[in-house]
C-alpha cells in the first residue's frame, strides 16, 4: 500500500519511533517529500478496550499558514479495528478490509498533503459533497490485477500470490450485488435529507416507509436502527449523500 501511494503521490514513509503515541500498538511515520518531513500520520490499526469501534481518519493538527511564514505540520491519525497479528501468525485481512484500509488512508493523504493556507479550508475541512472522493478514488487500486498480484501472498510463503484464477474471480465479482448497495445508500441519504427538513420528523415512520419504497425491505417492528447509525449526528448531517455524490467525482478523477 505504502509503495502504490508513494509513487502516485511523489512522497515517502518513514517510521519514527521517536514519535511519543498513546498506545503501544500505535506506528508513527513522517511523510517526507526531497527528503523533508511534510506531515506526520499514526497507524492505530488494532482494537483494544475503550477504542473507538468503526474506522476512520481523525485530523490531530490541521495543516496552515502561519503568521510567521511557515507552514504547520499537518498530523493525523488512522483508526481501524483489524486482526491484531497473534500466535506468531501475521494479521490476515479480507480483501474488503483492505479497501477499508485503502479507503482511509486515502483519507489520510488528503489531510496530511494538503497545503492549504486556512485550516477552515485544509484537508478533509471541504465540502461533504467531495470530502469522500479522493478517499474513494483510492480504493480502486484494489481491485487492480497488478496491485492484488502485489498485495496477496500466502502467509507462509509471501511468494504465492493469489492464483491468477481466483483473482480475476474477484474482480468479476466486483459489482455483485450492488444493487442493493447502492439502494442502502440511496435509503440513508434521503432519510438524512428528511430527518433534516422537518422540525419533528418521525424517525422511526420515516426509517420504515423509505426502507420498504427504496429497498422494498421492511425494518422489524419495535426496532431503531436509526438510533445506531452516528453519521447522522456526527458531521454528515444533511450531507450524507455526499457518498454517493463523491463517488461519481472519484470515478472521474480516477
Amino acid at each position: 500500500m505504502f509503495e502504490i501511494y508513494e509513487t502516485l503521490l511523489g512522497v515517502k514513509f518513514v517510521e519514527d519511533k521517536t514519535i511519543a503515541t498513546w498506545h503501544p500498538s500505535v506506528t508513527p511515520y513522517r511523510v517526507t517529500r526531497d527528503g523533508k518531513t511534510v506531515a506526520i500520520f499514526f497507524m492505530d490499526l488494532f482494537p483494544r478496550e475503550g477504542k473507538y469501534g468503526h474506522a476512520a481518519a481523525f485530523t490531530l493538527i490541521q495543516g496552515c499558514a502561519n503568521a510567521d511564514g511557515t507552514y504547520e505540520t499537518p498530523i493525523s491519525s488512522i483508526v481501524a479495528n483489524f486482526n491484531p497479528p497473534s500466535d506468531g501468525k501475521p494479521s490476515l485481512l479480507e480483501h474488503g478490509e483492505v479497501e477499508t484500509l485503502f479507503h482511509e488512508f486515502g483519507h489520510i493523504m488528503h489531510q496530511v498533503l494538503t497545503t492549504a493556507s486556512h485550516s477552515s479550508l485544509s484537508g478533509t475541512s471541504v465540502k461533504r459533497d467531495f470530502v469522500e472522493a479522493p478517499s474513494q478514488m483510492l480504493e480502486n487500486w484494489v481491485w487492480e490485477a497488478p496491485t492484488l498480484t502485489k498485495l496477496s501472498g500466502h502467509y507462509l510463503d509471501h511468494s504465492k500470490p493469489l492464483p491468477a484464477d481466483l483473482l480475476q474471480r474477484l474482480i468479476d465479482a466486483k459489482l455483485l450485488n450492488v444493487g442493493i448497495r447502492y439502494s442502502r445508500q440511496l435509503l440513508f441519504a434521503t432519510m438524512d435529507q428528511q430527518y433534516h427538513s422537518q422540525a419533528k420528523p418521525d424517525t422511526t415512520g420515516i426509517y420504515m416507509t423509505l426502507s420498504k419504497q427504496l429497498m422494498h425491505i421492511p425494518i422489524p417492528d419495535k426496532t431503531l436502527p436509526q438510533a445506531g447509525f452516528g453519521h447522522w449526528m456526527g458531521g454528515y448531517d444533511a450531507g450524507y449523500y455526499g457518498y454517493l455524490w463523491s463517488e461519481v467525482y472519484a470515478q472521474d478523477m480516477f
